[in-house]
């Protein structure tokens, strides 16, 4: 017997190991193997062969009749002709009984399920046992088998977790059929073994058949009945069907035998066929597999992923598996990282880093970035081709149109650049760094080339945008990223990009020329929270730059320190920002603006410890570096901690506001525009608030437009915007109906206009004005759903929260519209003082009780 029986192959691989005493195989199994065949028959068999054999490395031909006639000895027979012989004699082809057909037809398909099973999950990036299943394929199953279909696909990029979430689905449906809950056949193997088959001839369908102990003369479809009686499918399942792989005239070869195979059951209810494929391989070949038939379900989750059904990492997901990962870890990521981390890829090679000692501690804004860089390291710049790939991908690049955001580049323009760069090309297809999509018409041929993902095409602009820059991070770039991705989505990562290299490069010193880039307050807002991780992570290194070292031993620039600064930017991440600069050697005052904005958080988030920790701070500089500031902003801090901590008015700041109003200085830089300046006026308007004397805290605000700037509300500009939340809390207060909608109207506008542009807690306070407009204008039927959106957005900001529940309380009209509800803010306004260590809310008081 001189050809390589499917069936048989499997069942001697399986005694292989049984041979050697193993029931798992892995990678540096192979290599025992290998010894144990040598000491045995005397004929090697290499440790690569076996990794081929087993499904550890790649291999686009079957197996040499060599090698498995030696691993037919080592099982003791006289060879493969031999194992063959006595597995005709033993194996059950196609018995009397109905019944036993099916249950031999389940043990014969279960072999070579559970061999797959095997080797994918050895093959897994993160240990299979510590990876977790996905309860978005349990829905699309559900959902599957309830309908009247014969095949369903599932699809997404590489490193999206399809194959491992599959085989968790596989082997619980095994679990339910050993327990007796289904009788279902499941037939799971990868697009390698089929390829094998066109390598020597065969048809595909007459290749199951065999592979299942049927003859090429009997016909599966003769089991509808048996299966019937017995209530279960037959599922077809097969993993990696993905056209880079294989040759376009072998892959079309398998596809239109697949096609045939599935034309031939597609009217039998109990048989089923699931794809696992990239969405590439879906888009270029969907015409065919789909072709209009309702017996597809596809299940893609929206119109805009239209060719991915399968969803990345939820916070429940990502808690789920770092707990399966080490179950003794606690901290678990913060919800702002979820966008950065929800990625399985990236939490895989996060692992890879980590597994020794796994934690979350190390996640930051940064570390997404710095994983991408490693699997380009390792996938692109060290792999095969590395130089071809990197000239395709900067010419890839050359032909995007940034300006109008087209990002596809059509293959026709870059023919010819494929054509001198194919194994390359080749290459980045295979390992999911770019794809091909067909998207060709009956009048037009239409085929793109696009990136697998916005983080592949981002750090591919980036390195393409340095490279032309001679590789300096100067204004010149920056006028390029401003000129060119004015109002790109794209804009922000490649300037992270661009940024994280400077620093790697020690650029360092040119980050002040930030303040020329076009970003909107959202972008400000996330771009200084990834540079305080980016510098908080470059100190810590055991192998960090002397010009680093250097860099730090002097006072920040004025244009780098104004730029951290922002009441907008307070939220989780801003305070490692801050820390960041407090590395540098920082003058008095600019030491002092650090800790009062540390201070302003800590009082958005009302933790009281915080708050008195960074008042101490501001107590231990020189009272003399005071003397520089119009407004005291310790006394500010004190004053409000001391009410909010004590219930108690500390009068000497007040006093310092009154004689600020009444007699503005008049020499210094008191007015100078600067952020440092607008943080110390936001903080005594907001200090005044509490005073509850209003027409005081107006005449405040019309001294600050006259000597400072002036108030604008047509553009989203930080000052002006808090500024105006000061304006519209005191016309709320003393019923001015006009002005107060007149603000929240320019606000909705603006709001309107660019959500975008607003940071989150820019648009926790624009809710708080609604709701206050509205409660102005006697306007309550949407109250409860208004104040169930703020929440939401207030998140961590609890001062908001204790601000808006004292508004609710104070309305009787609401504890009569609404009792339960009225109730239930009574109650959150408890809890949220509870919480917090305090015992009153200051603000359901008309002034607080005590008065030093």
């Amino acid at each position: 017997m001189t050809s390589i029986l499917p069936q048989y192959y499997e069942v001697l691989k399986k005694s292989v190991l049984i041979t050697s005493g193993f029931i798992t195989i892995s990678p540096c199994d192979c290599k025992v193997i290998s010894n144990q065949i040598l000491a045995q028959t005397k004929q090697s068999i290499s440790e690569t062969t076996l990794k081929r054999v087993y499904g550890f490395a790649y291999s686009k031909f079957k197996p040499s009749l060599f090698t498995i006639d030696v691993m037919a000895k080592f099982c003791s027979y006289q060879g493969w002709d031999d194992f063959c012989q006595k597995q005709n004699n033993t194996l059950v082809k196609q018995p009397n009984s109905a019944g036993t057909s099916w249950d031999s037809l389940k043990i014969n398909a279960g072999k070579i399920t559970n061999f797959t099973l095997q080797v994918l999950r050895n093959k897994s990036g993160i240990p299979y046992g510590q990876t977790i299943k996905r309860k978005f394929l349990d829905d699309h199953f559900k959902e599957f088998l309830a309908g009247d279909y014969t095949a369903t696909v599932i699809a997404a990029p590489a490193g999206y977790g399809k194959t491992i979430g599959l085989c968790h689905w596989v082997e619980e449906r095994i679990e339910l059929n050993t327990q007796g809950e289904l009788n279902d056949v499941i037939l799971f193997f990868s697009t390698n073994a089929l390829m094998n088959v066109f390598l020597s001839g065969r048809d595909l369908n007459h290749w199951l058949l065999v592979l299942l102990g049927y003859t090429q003369d009997e016909d599966i479809s003769a089991l509808a009945d048996t299966q019937q009686q017995k209530g279960g499918n037959f599922f077809l399942v097969i993993d990696n069907f993905d056209e880079h792989f294989h040759k376009p005239e072998q892959f079309k070869l398998l596809l239109n035998q697949l096609i045939d195979i599935f034309s031939l059951y597609q009217t039998a209810p109990w048989f089923k066929l699931i794809l696992n494929m990239r969405s590439a391989t879906w888009i270029n070949n969907k015409h065919e597999l789909d072709n209009g038939n309702c017996k597809w379900f596809k299940g893609f989750l929206n119109n805009v992923n239209w060719a991915i059904n399968v969803p990345l990492f939820n916070v429940n997901e990502i808690k789920d598996l770092c707990l399966k990962i080490n179950p003794a870890i606690k901290p678990f990521i913060a919800v702002d990282m979820t966008n950065e981390f929800n990625h399985p890829l990236y939490f895989q090679f996060y692992y890879k880093q980590h597994k020794d000692h796994f934690s979350l501690t190390d996640i930051d804004h940064v570390c997404a970035y710095e994983l991408i860089s490693t699997f380009i390291l390792n996938k692109v710049y060290l792999g095969h081709y590395s130089a071809e790939k990197v000239l395709l991908l900067k010419g890839l690049v050359e032909q995007m149109d940034f300006e109008n955001d087209k990002f596809d580049v059509v293959k026709t323009r870059v023919n010819g650049l494929i054509k001198q760069s194919a194994a390359a090309y080749n290459e980045l297809i295979s390992i999911g760094f770019i794809r091909e999509l067909n998207n060709s018409t009956h009048l037009h041929y239409h085929t793109n080339i696009q990136f697998a993902n916005d983080n592949f095409l981002e750090y591919t602009i980036a390195k393409t945008i340095l490279h032309k820059s001679n590789f300096i991070f100067d204004l010149v770039l920056i006028k390029n990223l401003n000129n060119r991705f004015a109002n790109s989505i794209h804009k922000l990562p490649i300037l992270k990009w661009c940024l994280l290299y400077a620093i790697k490069t020690g650029q360092q010193k040119s980050f002040e020329m930030l303040s020329q880039t076009q970003l909107n307050l959202n972008e400000k807002s996330d771009l200084i929270i990834f540079l305080g991780d980016l510098l908080d992570k470059e100190c810590a290194a055991a192998n960090k730059s002397e010009s680093l070292i250097q860099y730090f031993k002097q006072d920040c620039s004025p244009q780098l320190f104004n730029y951290f600064f922002g009441i907008e930017f307070i939220k989780t991440g801003y305070k490692k920002t801050l820390y960041s600069l407090l590395k540098f050697e920082l003058s008095n005052r600019k030491r002092i603006m650090v800790y009062a904005m540390l201070a302003s958080s800590a009082l958005m988030r009302l933790d009281m410890d915080d708050l008195a920790l960074y008042i101490d701070k501001l107590k231990k500089i020189p009272a003399e570096d005071y003397h520089n500031f119009a407004i005291n902003p310790l006394k500010c801090l004190d004053a409000l901690y001391s009410i909010f901590k004590h219930n108690e008015i500390k009068k000497e700041v007040f006093a310092d506001v009154t004689r600020f109003y009444f007699n503005p200085p008049s020499e210094g830089k008191y007015f100078e525009d600067n952020a440092s300046n607008d943080l110390i006026y936001l903080l005594a308007a907001y200090t005044l608030l509490l005073t509850q004397k209003h027409q005081k805290t107006l005449r405040f605000v019309n001294v600050l437009e006259k000597h400072y700037k002036k108030n604008n509300l047509d553009t989203i500009n930080s000052y002006s915007y808090f500024l105006n939340v000061v304006i519209a809390d005191c016309n709320y207060r003393i019923g001015n109906t006009g002005e107060l909608t007149r603000i929240y109207e320019a606000f909705s506008a603006c709001y309107k206009k660019d959500t975008s542009a607003f940071t989150n807690y820019m648009k926790n306070m624009f809710y708080a004005l609604r709701i206050k407009n509205n409660l102005n204008l006697k306007k309550y039927s949407h109250i409860i759903e208004d104040v169930k959106t703020h929440n939401q957005v207030a998140g961590e900001h609890r001062l908001s929260k204790l601000f808006l529940s004292a508004l609710i309380l104070k309305d009787e009209n609401i504890a009569a519209l609404y009792p339960q509800f009225y109730k239930k803010c009574q109650y959150d306004d408890n809890k949220l003082l509870r919480d917090c260590g305090l015992l009153t809310n200051p603000m359901l008081n008309n002034a607080p009780v005590h008065n030093t």
